[in-house]
């Protein structure tokens, strides 16, 4: 799935003053940033049927070390949860959106249907889409660096099939085979097909074993017939016929739904939102991005702020107020989205400061889709975006009630935590590597920590509950 990026900018006409209509609204445009993605095959027929031999195969094997390794059977066909989870520590709003669904429409080269009567999937000469993408963004390449997507066990079940060691790096969707990924057999003979993965980072659990609901199977790449880190979920009920998990009018596969609790067809919300020091926003397939973001700007620089949606739809509103130091409204206005439905899109508002600009801790609250979401940053403050690969530093949980747990690999010398009027509420120097805070004291809402470990300052966002 060849990753291509189209740049719509509105200049500061009728239609984009019609989308900030607030006197409070930055004097620039809005630009506008949709991902789309290649609709290629990522594994062939022909692919599959020898993915099913070799399955076939396996499933002897395991019946000879264990002959009632499949005698626990079911007539009823598994529940899902979600193949995939956030590791842990990961506290950003989101990290991935869902691209492509089963194609329903037995056509093929342009004939497009989802379960859902739309056209939220794929296909091309020869071929339909037959399984699930969940695509790791924004930022896919350093998330997949930073193990962001767990693939787990939807359903529990038995490894019938595993492949580790490939390139997961991959570019492009021209049918290489070479994939790391894990097959699952479930109670009633069905199987889930998980692939795609990043090499070395597999459970260590062999074919034959057994796993859990929920259980980590490894981390989101790029490998086989791909171009973007993403988990590709495929289904097959126990006579290898195809099935589309998700219920739904157009859903000629099957009746039934196979989720614990169906996911909705559209998802509106925020990943994430944040400051950059540049318009740059790096594309380079395969490389980690730098994301040019910077919490600490100076009088005569332009704070870049973005937006990284995931089912942005037209006309969708976004209520966005950005907080001075004092507290006082600096921004505060309405923007209702122009452009066409989009999976994963982000948008861009430039905030210039000059000498007048007041100096401490801006908050941008942004509530988009029934939820809110919160940000920070500075204007001659201290703030600074350092290296996070450098030395990893884990919150957990977060959000939080109480208590929050501080891990890094070295030497915690100092945790600040500051609301959101820049004001200190907790200062402590534990001199060890793991530490917590103390915040039942606190009211609800966003909080900073900034961490001093190895002469070095990391910010972290905390969310108080």
């Amino acid at each position: 799935m060849k990753t291509h990026l189209f740049y719509l900018l509105l200049g500061f006409s009728a239609v984009a003053m019609a989308q900030n209509v607030d006197l409070k609204a930055p004097a620039s445009s809005v630009t506008f940033h949709p991902i789309t993605l290649e609709k290629t095959q990522c594994i062939t027929d022909a692919q599959r049927q020898e993915l099913a031999v070799e399955i076939k195969a396996n499933e002897r094997m395991i019946l000879e070390k264990n002959p009632d390794a499949f005698s626990n059977r079911s007539a009823a066909h598994p529940l899902f949860i979600l193949p995939f989870r956030a590791k842990a520590g990961y506290n950003d709003y989101g990290y991935y959106s869902l691209f492509n669904q089963v194609d329903q429409d037995p056509a093929t080269n342009g004939h497009l249907l989802d379960y859902n009567c739309g056209q939220r999937t794929y296909d091309g000469v020869g071929f339909n889409h037959k399984g699930t993408d969940y695509v790791v963004w924004p930022y896919p390449w350093k998330k997949m660096t930073e193990d962001v997507m767990e693939v787990v066990a939807a359903a529990p079940g038995t490894i019938v099939d595993k492949r580790d060691g490939n390139f997961d790096r991959n570019c492009l969707n021209n049918g290489n085979n070479n994939w790391n990924g894990i097959v699952l057999r479930h109670d009633d003979g069905s199987k889930t097909l998980y692939w795609h993965f990043k090499s070395g980072t597999l459970t260590s659990k062999n074919i034959g074993d057994s796993v859990d609901v929920g259980e980590y199977l490894a981390v989101a790449g790029s490998s086989g017939s791909s171009d973007i880190p993403h988990v590709h979920f495929e289904v097959n009920d126990a006579s290898l016929m195809r099935i589309d998990p998700y219920a739904g009018p157009c859903n000629s596969l099957n009746s039934e739904s196979w989720w614990i609790d169906q996911p909705a067809y559209f998802v509106p919300e925020i990943l994430t939102l944040s400051t950059h020091n540049s318009d740059n926003f790096d594309t380079e397939c395969g490389v980690d991005e730098n994301t040019y973001q910077e919490l600490n700007f100076h009088p005569g620089e332009t704070a870049r702020f973005r937006i990284f949606y995931r089912d942005l739809q037209m006309n969708a509103n976004t209520h966005i107020t950005v907080n001075r130091p004092d507290g006082a409204v600096l921004y505060d206005y309405d923007f209702a989205s122009p452009w066409p439905d989009y999976t994963a899109v982000w948008a861009q508002w430039n905030f210039p400061f000059d000498s007048s600009s007041m100096d401490g801790v801006y908050t941008i609250t942004a509530q988009f889709a029934g939820k809110t979401y919160q940000t920070f940053f500075g204007v001659n403050t201290s703030l600074g975006i350092e290296d996070l690969q450098q030395a990893e530093i884990k919150l957990y949980p977060n959000p939080t009630s109480n208590t929050v747990f501080v891990e890094a690999h070295s030497q915690i010398e100092k945790v600040e935590v500051f609301d959101v009027l820049g004001r200190k509420v907790l200062d402590i120097s534990p001199k060890s590597e793991k530490t917590e805070l103390n915040m039942s004291n606190l009211k609800a809402g966003m909080y900073m920590a900034i961490i001093t470990s190895e002469g070095k300052k990391f910010v972290k966002k905390i969310m108080k509950q």
